[in-house]
């Protein structure tokens, strides 16, 4: 009798082929649900990034005009995604996934607080992602904009 208890035993334990492959849909179907979310919130994060280094990098030129009494472009290399201003800071880097329209004459800050003004836009190079928007440089106040 103790022999046919241990045997009892010993097919409850464990898990069936049923149990399993319904654990592994359950697990396909939440993640299924899951990972299109989480790559739609990176490139949105990657979209704020490249926006917040865009604004800083105008800014930065515009003051380091007005305090070196000298005009100072910024240029952006497409094929290696760096922001450059002609006042000596160091290159930034924009997130490899995200697409810029620049002006082919990049925008010029004056001593005086202007500048040349124009228009830019950020969008995904991947096409996925519908997270774009357009930015200007007002002319007059060179204030920076970014409108999505």
């Amino acid at each position: 009798m103790l022999a046919i208890g241990k045997q009892q035993r010993g097919r409850e334990a464990g898990f069936t082929l049923i149990e399993l492959l319904v654990a592994l849909a359950i697990t396909g179907l939440l993640s299924g649900i899951a990972f299109p979310a989480l790559q739609h919130q990176l490139r949105r994060s990657a979209h704020i990034e490249a926006q917040t280094t865009l604004g800083l990098v105008l800014a930065q030129a515009r003051a380091d005009a007005i305090a070196k009494d000298a005009p100072v472009r910024v240029m952006f290399s497409g094929d290696r995604g760096l922001l450059q201003a002609s006042s000596g800071r160091p290159a930034m880097r924009l997130p490899p996934k995200v697409a810029v329209e620049w002006p082919n004459e990049g925008f010029v800050f004056y001593p005086d607080g202007t500048a040349n003004g124009g228009f830019g836009a950020l969008g995904a190079l991947d096409g996925l992602s519908r997270q774009s928007g357009q930015f200007s440089v007002d002319a007059a106040t060179s204030r920076i904009v970014f409108a999505q």
